[in-house]
């Protein structure tokens, strides 16, 4: 686990060196544990490194052996030692253990197209080719790792965050209005395009090529999850994947935990784990709010598997101390309100292991939210009802992003703000699709089932560009390596074209995952209903609203040229006052605020320190 950068731009050596040096510094987090460089004609590549495989002897960069090939890499290939032994049969001789050598031969023995596709694992990957002169950047499949990219005419470079590349002076470092538009709809961001003009995201299951000599940019999507044909799979079947994805993430030379939050997803991935380290390491995280509390649940499944359980509790006081430090670590604002837990739950895991496995993506695979109700083909006379009641009076599915006849996306999954209510916040100069979207929209109508299109909806969009996002950055602040063993390709092919009735019906969500858990759990921990991460959040927002001053100055977002603060303060203030306030509006608002100061503080508090 690490944070990588990489520059393309012709700089004296003592200049190269100390800019890598500048830009390695703003993700020491994501590298405690020590740093590597290459530097070569007009490229410099670096890294900040989180030991966790080959602790000794894993320091990047690693090289093929005639050292052509240089490779860097962000994230873990869990299948690495298969792959080590079938290049050693090829001929390849490694030095180190690491999984990162493997990156480097793999490369020089199946080149890119034919490394990407054997590899199990979450990575971002930079790999420069001295013989062609080409470097190649990859992202894993789902968007567990994040890498960032900014390109010029005679400039290019990549990060696995935005603040190194926002250093850069030739970087643009507006905010795009577009990209607010999407946020105050979505609380994220969704796509290649960032807040920031002149800096974008490399895809999940998508790699880059740049000639070094001439910097063109050349990209190609090498995974997009296959939602045909249906096939239906047998439950011990589906047991054997999970239980292969759970134990392939286990592998570190490093303690190893698990987030157990109580639910089915959780749960599994606890119950297996703990079959194979014995007293493994579960943390959980509760409320004193018994409304919003499952941590009782945790420690039952706690119990059932033997686990060493670790227990904290959440409270306002935690709120107001931590949401600085959380906005502070996010290279864009999210306003999901698990983060703030998130980041409680991974500062206390690290006090005890340094890698944890978590849920994520079990909902969208297994279609476990609600919402996905609304997308069955025999739905309930009163569930139309209710839609009928909300303004959904329209048969016709959701074909945009953001902009539907209701406030929905294409999953169902409820907006922030509708059309109108942004218009009122930034002007008439809402975003209008790009090519992301023209295909993302594309790929979703050539699925003909309903369920799936919704669930494929979530898996492009809100999985990678939210609560993938939120664990690895959460983690990586606390120097944390974040594992997801649902997102295991295997096990994502299998639950991506499972039947829809193996996923969800109009009284149950996620059945066959039900299933599996029946083999492993309690009965009351199979048949719960999905709870989901909810804040006590009304009373909090307000007295963080009202402390911070004049509100007026608070959402003055001067960055942000069409933002109408008058009209923001209007809104803040109706929703403070509401008996049932908005809760996502006011806190993705006040995260925006909260990104704003700090993230344009902290580039102007850089820049003087340099130039001192």
């Amino acid at each position: 686990m690490c944070g990588i950068v990489g520059v393309l731009d012709h700089m004296e050596l003592h200049q190269a060196r100390r800019l890598l040096a500048r830009l390695l510094a703003t993700m020491e987090a994501r590298g405690p544990d020590g740093a590597g460089q290459f530097v070569e004609d007009n490229i410099v590549m670096g890294m900040r490194r989180l030991a966790v495989i080959d602790v000794e002897g894993g320091g990047q960069p690693l090289m093929s052996r005639d050292r052509q090939v240089v490779a860097f890499q962000n994230g873990e290939i869990y299948n690495h030692v298969e792959l080590r032994r079938e290049l050693e049969q090829r001929g390849a001789v490694f030095k180190t253990a690491s999984d990162t050598e493997v990156l480097a031969h793999g490369y020089d023995h199946w080149g890119i197209n034919g490394l990407l596709a054997r590899l199990d694992g979450m990575y971002a990957i930079a790999i420069l080719d001295r013989r062609t002169k080409e470097l190649h950047l990859a992202r894993d499949r789902f968007g567990e790792k994040p890498l960032y990219y900014s390109a010029e005419t005679n400039k290019f470079a990549y990060s696995s965050n935005t603040r190194a590349l926002a250093l850069l002076p030739w970087v643009d470092i507006d905010i795009d209005v577009g990209s607010v538009d999407r946020y105050l709809a979505l609380h994220y961001v969704p796509g290649r395009r960032t807040i920031l003009k002149g800096i974008h995201r490399v895809l999940p299951g998508e790699r880059l090529t740049v000639c070094v000599r001439s910097l063109k940019v050349s990209r190609e999507r090498y995974y997009v999850p296959a939602v045909s044909p249906i096939e239906a799979v047998d439950t011990h079947l589906l047991l054997q994947r999970i239980e292969s994805a759970v134990t392939s993430r286990l592998v570190s030379d490093v303690p190893v935990g698990v987030f157990l939050s109580g639910g089915v997803d959780s749960s599994i991935v606890a119950a297996v784990a703990a079959q194979h380290h014995p007293a493994i390491d579960t943390f959980s995280m509760g409320f004193k709010d018994a409304r919003y509390d499952e941590s009782a649940h945790a420690e039952v499944v706690a119990r059932a598997i033997g686990s060493s359980h670790h227990h904290f509790t959440f409270d306002e006081a935690a709120f107001h101390e931590l949401l600085p430090a959380v906005v502070e670590n996010l290279d864009e604002p999210i306003g999901d309100q698990a983060l703030l837990p998130t980041y409680w739950l991974c500062r206390e895991a690290k006090r005890h292991v340094t890698v944890v496995l978590s849920g994520e993506g079990a909902d969208e695979l297994f279609a476990g939210y609600d919402y996905y109700r609304t997308m069955l083909p025999h739905r309930s006379v009163l569930s139309w009802l209710k839609d009928w009641a909300a303004g959904r009076r329209t048969l016709a599915p959701p074909t945009r992003l953001c902009d539907n006849p209701w406030p929905v996306t294409p999953s169902g999954f409820p907006l922030v703000m509708d059309s109108e209510g942004r218009r009122q916040l930034i002007g008439a100069l809402a975003h209008e699709p790009d090519s992301w979207e023209e295909q993302l929209c594309s790929s979703l109508a050539n699925t003909e089932n309903p369920l799936q299109r919704a669930t494929l909806a979530d898996i492009l969009t809100w999985l990678p560009d939210d609560l993938l996002v939120k664990l690895d950055r959460m983690a990586m602040a606390n120097s944390l390596e974040g594992r997801v063993p649902f997102l295991s390709p295997a096990l994502v092919d299998a639950a991506i074209r499972l039947p829809e009735d193996r996923r969800m019906t109009a009284q149950q969500s996620k059945v066959a995952l039900r299933e599996v858990a029946a083999l492993l759990l309690p009965p009351d921990i199979v048949g719960r209903k999905k709870h989901g991460f909810i804040l006590p959040m009304t009373g909090w927002l307000q007295q963080w609203l009202s402390r911070v001053g004049s509100l007026r100055d608070y959402l003055d977002l001067r960055r942000i040229k069409q933002f109408d603060v008058d009209a923001a303060v209007t809104l803040v203030g109706r929703e403070m006052a509401s008996d049932r306030p908005n809760e996502r509006l006011l806190f993705s608002l006040v995260v925006l605020a909260e990104w704003h100061h700090s993230f344009f503080r902290r580039l102007a508090s850089t820049a003087d320190r340099d130039a001192s």
